[in-house]
């Protein structure tokens, strides 16, 4: 796999042609290993975008991987870990320091920077993970962003059928990790929703945050 990421990596051009076939590959292997059947409908054909799905797990972050050929936002400190920290250079990850505000400044700017290259930027606005039902509050700051450079928002909601399947609080990543994996099947329902764009990123939020909650209480 590793080969693969690095093959892609520095064979294919740093802008809207690399097709994140690695990332779509590793999403899908870690979902079969831990048993997530994923019902969907199509992502909306749109060549630049911010995708913004609600966050119930670390388990959304394999299924985006899986099936949108765009980028993320992570922890800076994730760059230090093994392997994981080369996975996050060749996947085009833009890292951040959540408690230093340049470093956030710096992030807008990054994310600027992956769309005006092509390249389709995840965040999760709700910006922790959250057990439901529905959302938490949603940040603003990638919204000004979307209405500043008038890239479009893809909204999507994704929901569980087994509850237990969210990983929020204090729960250990490595006791979550395992009690899924050891889950025969675990079904999921995502709905991608119409791309939306405005020029007050006020209104754009409120958009997002309305069609995800609707999806939401349509699949849950």
């Amino acid at each position: 796999m590793l080969l693969v990421l690095f093959v892609e990596y520095y064979l294919t051009p740093k802008n809207g042609r690399y097709k994140f076939f690695t990332s779509r590959l590793w999403g899908h292997i870690l979902l079969f290993i831990l048993g997530i059947r994923v019902k969907k409908n199509t992502v909306p054909k749109v060549e630049k975008f911010l995708m913004m799905p609600n966050h119930r797990s670390y388990i959304d972050i394999f299924i985006i991987a899986a099936y949108v050929p765009a980028t993320f936002v992570a922890k800076a400190e994730l760059r230090g870990w093994p392997i994981i920290g080369q996975a996050m250079k060749a996947f085009r990850i833009i890292a951040v320091k959540r408690s230093e505000l340049r470093s956030m400044m710096g992030t807008m700017n990054k994310i600027k920077e992956r769309i005006d290259e092509g390249i389709p930027v995840t965040v999760f606005p709700e910006g922790t993970t959250f057990e439901g039902p529905g959302t938490k509050n949603f940040k603003k700051g990638t919204f000004k962003i979307a209405s500043e450079i008038g890239v479009p928002v893809i909204p999507c909601a994704i929901s569980y059928s087994d509850k237990h399947s969210a990983w929020v609080g204090n729960d250990l990543f490595t006791w979550h990790f395992f009690r899924q994996f050891w889950k025969p099947i675990t079904k999921v329902n995502v709905r991608f929703g119409e791309a939306l764009i405005d020029d007050d990123y006020i209104i754009l939020k409120e958009k997002t945050y309305k069609a995800i909650n609707v999806m939401l209480e349509e699949i849950e």
